[in-house]
């Protein structure tokens, strides 16, 4: 569970000190605002010259919650009234099918974007929002915070730098029963979600695997979707140089949760939400790299950093003093194995199934 946030309104009252400082919009103030950007841009402020000056959600019940972080900040039920501000930077945080309409439309109007995960409903919509960039010339970034944790940067510096020899295999499992605060049951419902676990989950999963690996060669995929939204799937990669990969997640059972990569030379697990930790064997000697691990860290700890260096990043692109971590160029690889898989889908194994469930389960898991 996220940890207690405790607001702190002398940043505003500095930053409204500042003539030059970029002009900040929030757009959506859902949970993911309210327990992550919120905070992450409170403590960004610290270091950055930046006025939140309007949050924009439909609901009015979100907007309160919101304004006790930025209470000289407009409240907006209108999205065009947030152009009318004309805002240097934007953070796009609203449902998925959103995000592609709201940031080409910032796009156009001169903004800067971060854009949360997954960055579009579909790729065709993603590559028209990186057209919109570079049309406007302003930075498109993605939310994929996880490239910000320091444990997961030491595993592309393993996998580049061969020091435990090349990789050779990896097996990734993460999930559990679903527990997110969501405001509605859109995370399980076809008509407003493009997909289930692997879209909202997988985002994350296969961005790092093409981060440290780069774009699988051969993939196989099957989930458990028979008409709706997947809680549960399996996918197997092979990649051009021999690595070979699988990776699990579920929306409705417990999972070990973590990440094994094994090499020539060692192995090493990384634990989900342990931002500062990595598990390493050496030549069959265990030990453990911690990298900027402080005592009595917790996982809340370890995002609200990956967050706070996610929007330092984003300003300093788009202030040009910075290059992007996770600009849309690279944040669309995933998204397009995402639809490959959703393209080529099998039905998961679900030996529980009479003959006439199984013929009908088939029939409803056919690909989209």
């Amino acid at each position: 569970m996220p940890a207690t946030v405790y607001v702190n309104h002398a940043y505003l009252a500095i930053v409204t000190n500042y003539s030059d400082a970029s002009r900040l919009v929030l757009v959506g103030c859902g949970a993911i605002t309210e327990l992550y950007y919120a905070p992450a841009l409170l403590e960004a402020l610290k270091y950055r010259k930046i006025e939140i000056v309007a949050f924009y959600d439909p609901s009015s019940a979100r907007l309160a919650a919101l304004h006790r972080f930025f209470p000289h900040a407009k409240a907006l039920t209108a999205f065009e009234a947030l152009i009318d501000l004309q805002p240097h930077l934007a953070v796009v945080a609203s449902p998925p099918k959103f995000h592609a309409s709201q940031a080409i439309a910032l796009l156009g109007s001169g903004v800067h974007v971060l854009c949360e995960k997954p960055m579009a409903s579909s790729v065709a919509e993603a590559e028209t929002m990186i057209s919109a960039a570079h049309k406007a010339n302003r930075v498109l970034a993605i939310g994929l915070f996880r490239r910000f944790f320091p444990a997961l940067q030491a595993v592309k510096a393993l996998v580049n730098g061969g020091a435990l020899g090349a990789t050779t295999s990896f097996r990734f499992t993460e999930g559990g029963v679903f527990n997110w605060p969501a405001a509605s049951a859109s995370f399980f419902q076809k008509q407003h979600s493009q997909g289930g676990v692997l879209h909202d989950l997988g985002v994350h999963i296969l961005d790092l695997i093409c981060w440290w690996f780069g774009e699988p060669a051969s993939m196989a995929y099957e989930d458990d979707a028979m008409g709706n939204l997947e809680a549960n799937s399996h996918l197997r990669l092979g990649f051009s140089n021999g690595l070979t990969g699988e990776v699990r997640m579920s929306r409705d059972t417990p999972c070990s949760n973590q990440y094994q990569i094994d090499f020539e030379r060692g192995r090493v697990v990384w634990r989900v939400g342990e931002g500062n930790r990595l598990e390493m064997c050496f030549n069959d000697v265990p030990f453990t790299l911690a990298g900027e691990l402080r005592e009595n860290s917790s996982t809340a700890d370890s995002y609200h950093q990956a967050f706070v260096k996610q929007i330092l990043n984003f300003v300093s692109a788009a202030r040009g003093t910075e290059s992007l971590v996770v600009p849309g160029e690279e944040a669309i690889m995933s998204m397009r194995l995402i639809e490959q898989c959703y393209g080529s889908r099998h039905l998961i194994s679900m030996p529980w199934f009479t003959e006439p469930e199984t013929i009908r389960a088939r029939e409803l898991a056919r690909p989209f």
